[in-house]
């Protein structure tokens, strides 16, 4: 009998320690789970939420998924599906000094798949129209993409301005920070191997588009949970076997290494495990570390990407918005703090049905989120609703505002973490055999990667039981 013990109760960790369960079979009695917890409950701030009315909504960073990808299946999967809303049709558009510009409909990753589309979006000057017609695509001279930014890798491929008025602000909004000086592979895996494997980048954009990949931001079908995503933490918690122990409040102070064990210092005693999983931040075990420089040195050196999110909510009669708006993205250059403001209720009309109308508004960009995170909750609410003012005018009193600060959300893919990674692989495996490192201090990015990885993990580790 294998014993295992997964460190952290977020969304990491809970989702590994039910794909463990699941693989292994029912009957199977090879091992057991401990699933520790230090506070009394899973993932207790890391997914805000407010109730109005009857009704609980989520205030945080991820408040809806696509109908592609891992997540979206094990939905399916634990019979949640039905409490998945299905989004109306809603454009995202930009706010310039000019007013509102709408975006050309033929995107992927921002990337314009239509020439003659983009000529006739009015984002672009008639100067810079001019450049694009000669110079919208170019021939991809460096193919090392592993060692591309996002910056490189688009700029090697179209025209400047294209780039920076149309594609980084969208993949900024998209993915919750400043994108330039990220690694290409780790932010778009996929485009960036498929690129590797074949020439003409066009022709590889078009093929996703019309299997409309999971990363596609302006296609696909989008949901909104009819739950928060710690019902759904519970609801993973609640499909465990037998094989899974839940140990709540209950502080790891260490772990060390013996022989081919481990021993995990715990409330003042000592277990033994045969693997161990580290499902937390870096910052809540390197201490456990504190005598192994490549550890330490690895850790140190990896920046975060952090995030603040603030929800408004209004009476529906409130608030008068273009119901086709469902997303208006400020561009770097316009010097806003928010990056994108989503109007929930033009996507759902099950909430403005309710009587309300909601505005969430993400503030990605890293320099904006370190100039506003010591700031207070009222002097953020102004700025904000000066913006929305700024879009459309007078707008009724907001009822309430919901500030949720994001911090250490997850790691900033820059070329440097990329190619210390494979490294600090290999060397966890031969010196710390049987160890695992998941979540946001490795590889998950986004909900559908920290599903991903654990997903990975588990298998690879079941591999090992057998």
């Amino acid at each position: 009998m294998k014993n295992i013990a997964i460190i952290g109760g977020d969304l990491s960790g809970v989702s590994c320690a039910y794909f463990l369960d699941k693989f292994s079979g029912i009957d199977s009695k090879k091992f057991n789970i401990d699933l520790i917890e230090k506070d009394l409950e899973f993932a207790k701030d890391k997914f805000g939420k407010f109730q109005y009315g009857q009704e609980i909504y989520d205030n945080g960073w991820h408040s809806s998924i696509y109908d592609q990808g891992i997540l979206f299946y094990l939905m399916i999967e634990l019979g949640l599906h039905r409490y998945l809303i299905e989004s109306s049709s809603t454009k995202k558009v930009f706010f310039t000094k000019e007013g509102i510009k709408y975006l050309p409909e033929k995107l992927l990753y921002g990337y314009p798949l239509d020439k003659k589309e983009l000529l006739l979006s009015d984002i672009f000057t008639f100067k810079e129209k001019l450049s694009i017609v000669y110079n919208m695509h170019k021939t991809m001279e460096d193919e090392n993409v592993q060692n591309m930014t996002v910056e490189d890798f688009f700029t090697e491929n179209v025209n400047n301005n294209i780039y920076y008025k149309l594609i980084e602000p969208l993949l900024t909004s998209h993915y919750g920070s400043d994108v330039s000086k990220q690694n290409m592979v780790s932010i778009m895996p996929e485009l960036s191997f498929l690129t590797i494997q074949k020439e003409y980048i066009n022709e590889i954009l078009e093929e996703m588009y019309n299997r409309k990949v999971i990363d596609n931001i302006s296609i696909g079908t989008e949901h909104r949970l009819k739950f928060t995503l710690k019902s759904f933490v519970e609801t993973l918690e609640s499909n465990f076997s037998d094989k899974v122990f839940l140990e709540f409040n209950r502080k790891v102070e260490k772990i060390e290494r013996k022989g081919e064990k481990y021993l995990v210092h715990s409330n003042g005693s000592i277990y033994k495990y045969d693997y161990v999983i580290l499902a937390l931040n870096h910052k809540n075990f390197i201490s456990w570390f504190k005598e192994d420089e490549e550890i330490q040195n690895f850790f140190n050196d990896i920046e975060y990407v952090s995030n603040i999110v603030a929800t408004f909510v209004y009476k529906r009669e409130n608030l008068h918005i273009n119901k086709e708006i469902g997303e208006v993205i400020f561009p770097e250059e316009s010097e806003k703090f928010v990056t994108k403001l989503e109007y929930v209720s033009n996507k759902w009309i099950d909430i403005k049905m309710s009587g309300i109308q909601i505005v969430r508004a993400y503030i990605s960009r890293q320099e904006s989120v370190r100039r506003l995170s010591s700031r207070g909750d009222d002097e953020i609410r102004k700025i904000i609703e000066e913006e929305i003012r700024d879009v459309h005018g007078f707008v009724g009193d907001v009822e309430r505002c919901y500030i949720s600060r994001i911090e250490d959300n997850y790691r900033y893919c820059d070329k440097k973490y990329n190619k210390k990674i494979n490294k600090f692989s290999e060397y966890l495996e031969e010196k710390y055999p049987n160890l695992y490192i998941i979540g946001s201090s490795k590889k998950a990015t986004n909900l559908e990667n920290t599903i991903l990885e654990a997903k990975e993990t588990s298998k690879e580790l079941l591999e090992k039981i057998r």
